[in-house]
Order: C-alpha cells, then sequence, then structure tokens
C-alpha cells in the first residue's frame, strides 16, 4: 500500500504550481484533483506523524489517476510533479508516474522512486557518482572513480556490469581492426515488428541509418516512430522522427510504406546503439546501416520467416511467444554439426528455452516468422558476417532483486539517480516531463 500526500505548505502561492492535498475533503472537487478509480483507494483518513497532523489516503492498487484542468499549462515547457508518500512499497515493487502523451491509454513513464537504490547505498560502496547516475562496486576493495573513462578502465571481459534499463550508457567494445570492408553497408531485409535495439560499430566519423516503416493498422491510434543514435556514454547523437502515415483506424489494412534517414558526423571509433522505437501496430521492413557490423539487442519480434546468427560461451535463457495459430512452428538451432530444435506449440502463452553455448556462430532458423524472443544477455544478426561482440564485458538489465545480483555474478550495478529526500518519515520524490511530449 502507498500512503501519499501533497502538503500545499510546501508550495507557494502564485508560483504556478497546483496542490492536492490527499485525504482532504474536496481532493477529487477541484480543477486539480484525484480522480480514482474509487476501489483503488481508501477513503481519506487523518493521523499524526512526528507531530505532524496529515490527510492521507491508502491506494491499494496501481493506476490511479490525477487530473489537471489549466489551459495555461500549453504555455509551460515542463510539467514537473513532486509527490510527498511513505516508502511501504512490498519487495521488488517501484513507484513510476505516467503523463498524457498520446490520444487513448498512452502514458509517458517516469520512475519516480526506487527503494532498491537506497538499500544498495547502503550494503555495498559507492564508487562513482555524478548528478545522473552512479555506479556501486558488489566487489570489495574496488578504488573510486573520477570519472566514467577512469571505470572504463577497470572493466575486465570477465566483468558483469548491471544496468538499469532507463540508462542509455554502455561499455563498447574495444577497438576493432580496420578492413577492406569496414564501411560497407549492411542491409536487414527482413521484417519486424515494434520497437528493437541494434547495436553497430563505426570505423571512421560518420555513420547513416535508412528504415522504412509500415503500418499494420490493427489498432486505433497513431503510429508514429523514431531512430535514435545513442555513443556509449549515453549521449543521443542523432534522432530522427518517422510521423504516423495519417491512417489512425485499425482496419487490418497495411500502410503506406514510409521511408527515412538519419545522418551524423564527427564520430569517435566505437560502438553505437541506433534505437528504433516503435509501437506494435509498426513494421521495420529495412534496415540499412554505413557499416559491416550490426546486431540486434536481447529482444526480437520477427513479422516474417528469418534466419538469425547468435553466438554464446554459456547456456543462455531465452523466452519465446507467438501471438497466432500461424506463429506455431519448430525452430531449428545449429553448430556446426550439432542440431536441435525448439517447439513453440502454444498461442500467447511464453515458453522458455536454452540457446546452448557453442564455441563459434550459431544459425537459428525461424520457418514461420510471427514469433517474438527475449534474452538477457543475447546478441542476434542477420548475416554472419555482420555478428561482433559489441561490449567490453557482459552486460545485463539490471534486475532490482540481491539474491539475482549474485546468481549472475554481478560485479558492479549502474543506476538512474533519484530526486528524492526524506521528511519527518516521508518521502519527497520529484519527476518531470516536456510538454512537447504530452498530450495536453
Amino acid at each position: 500500500m502507498l500512503i501519499m500526500n501533497i502538503q500545499s505548505t510546501q508550495i507557494e502561492e502564485n508560483d504556478g504550481s497546483y496542490v492536492i492535498d490527499v485525504g482532504s475533503r474536496n481532493d477529487m472537487l477541484r480543477d486539480v484533483k484525484l480522480t480514482g478509480p474509487e476501489d483503488r483507494m481508501s477513503e481519506p483518513l487523518k493521523d499524526t506523524f512526528a507531530d505532524e497532523k496529515i490527510n492521507f489516503r491508502n491506494f491499494t492498487n496501481r493506476f490511479v489517476y490525477f487530473q489537471l484542468k489549466e489551459p495555461e499549462i500549453r504555455n509551460a515547457s515542463t510539467a514537473k510533479v513532486q509527490i510527498r508518500f511513505k516508502d511501504e512499497l512490498p519487495k521488488g515493487y517501484v513507484f513510476k508516474l505516467g503523463a498524457h502523451s498520446a490520444p487513448q491509454w498512452n502514458y509517458k513513464w517516469n520512475l519516480l522512486y526506487d527503494p532498491f537504490q537506497r538499500q544498495l547505498e547502503g550494503e555495498y560502496d559507492t564508487i562513482y557518482s555524478n548528478s545522473n547516475i552512479s555506479i556501486y562496486s558488489l566487489n570489495k576493495n574496488t578504488l573510486k572513480s573520477s570519472d566514467i573513462t577512469g571505470f572504463l578502465t577497470k572493466l575486465q571481459s570477465e566483468n558483469t556490469l548491471a544496468i538499469q534499463p532507463s540508462i542509455n550508457f554502455f561499455p563498447g567494445t574495444e577497438e576493432l581492426p580496420d578492413s577492406e570492408n569496414s564501411t560497407t553497408n549492411t542491409t536487414l531485409n527482413t521484417t519486424l515488428r515494434g520497437k528493437h535495439t541494434f547495436l553497430t560499430y563505426v570505423h571512421g566519423n560518420k555513420l547513416s541509418v535508412d528504415v522504412e516503416k509500415q503500418d499494420l493498422n490493427w489498432y486505433n491510434g497513431t503510429d508514429s516512430a523514431t531512430i535514435e543514435i545513442i555513443s556509449g556514454t549515453g549521449k543521443t547523437v542523432a534522432s530522427v522522427p518517422i510521423p504516423d502515415d495519417g491512417d489512425v483506424t485499425d482496419h487490418r489494412g497495411l500502410g503506406d510504406s514510409q521511408k527515412s534517414h538519419a545522418e551524423v558526423t564527427g564520430l569517435n571509433k566505437g560502438t553505437y546503439k541506433i534505437i528504433i522505437n516503435a509501437n506494435d501496430d509498426t513494421l521495420i521492413k529495412n534496415l540499412q546501416v554505413s557499416s559491416n557490423k550490426l546486431i540486434l539487442e536481447n529482444n526480437v519480434f520477427v513479422y516474417a520467416p528469418t534466419r538469425l546468427f547468435t553466438s554464446t560461451k554459456e547456456d543462455q535463457s531465452v523466452d519465446l511467444v507467438t501471438l497466432h495459430k500461424e506463429g506455431l512452428q519448430k525452430i531449428e538451432v545449429s553448430s556446426g554439426n550439432t542440431t536441435y530444435n525448439i517447439t513453440i506449440d502454444q498461442i500467447a502463452v511464453t515458453q522458455s528455452a536454452k540457446i546452448r553455448a557453442s564455441a563459434g556462430i550459431q544459425t537459428i532458423n525461424i520457418p514461420a516468422g510471427d514469433l517474438q524472443m527475449m534474452g538477457s544477455k543475447m546478441y542476434f544478426s542477420f548475416t554472419e558476417g555482420s555478428y561482433f561482440d559489441p561490449m567490453k564485458c557482459s552486460v545485463v538489465a539490471l534486475n532490482n532483486d540481491f539474491d539475482w545480483l549474485k546468481e549472475n555474478n554481478v560485479d558492479y550495478v549502474m543506476m538512474k539517480n533519484q530526486t528524492v529526500r526524506s521528511e519527518n518519515g516521508w518521502v519527497i520524490a520529484e519527476t518531470e516531463w516536456n510538454i512537447n511530449d504530452l498530450t495536453v
């Protein structure tokens, strides 16, 4: 249960702030209000905490809504929300806020509070911290670093670094040697569905990306997308929008193909991320990158029959799911003279499987397509020659669980710093959005 409260005494009048005193008589009545649903929260309650009289409600379920009716918000640049609450989150839970970002039930979610970070700080050494991120060492006697570069020099190939998914930073691979085909374009001719994260290696100082997008029109609403290119330090070096095709209906007919181009110069050699940020009502029909190295990170949603290539020195668990009977199939995994099958025989059920360790490149043949494959330490390419190891060490998405850290032999944890403070036994946290990213 979450006990939440915002004190009006903390916010000065006429400063552009709007206050909801949760648990007061009028918290559901004004133009800025709590809207429920009422079956997800308690009646208004009153109590005294640390000699302070407090109005509050217990929130008993997720997805509780607040509303602000204020035409002038269109003229603002940012919207900041501050909440005062009791940290009584169950183990493994986090506190997020979502702001309305598109028609219907679409929200841009921000992580407001994660108690795991405070627990981590109490258990392990903080070896690096700035205004944005902190790095914790699970190994004793690790020296502190004055900058990210200093931390990177400590990383060894046998280390495991767990990174919070909301952080774009990643330790790219050691420098790859140049060759005659280093700048040869890699083209992905298969069809993917929804959001995908690629990794490529830039040998020169320029990277270009061409994407062909097509809307499925299975769902109502807009289907815009974005091409984002991110450096190893988490800096977005290019961002190009791909607009909706103008058809927002759910008639289930394919829309017109749309082509978009992103290009950036002045880059240093190294690994870069290419994020095609699209929803599941979108097909990525073609992708061309000006590099001979191109892989997918962890998750792939193939729409059409596809052959993937991967490499792993230890067994890796993957989850697989298909949503339609056309996706029921037998997947063939082969390496050298060894071949084994993974059978997908259920619809809309996540099935677990293992990609076995192998000394070389393995081929994964997906004969029917319509399949989503999800791993935590997997990379996939679409040609054998475009595969490469993109990271200096093993990198995994952080799971906020101490037992998980031990089971995965994690050496370092990287988390995004939160704007959080404590007051009289309460936690005060805040987050903000760019108004241009929201639907007002």
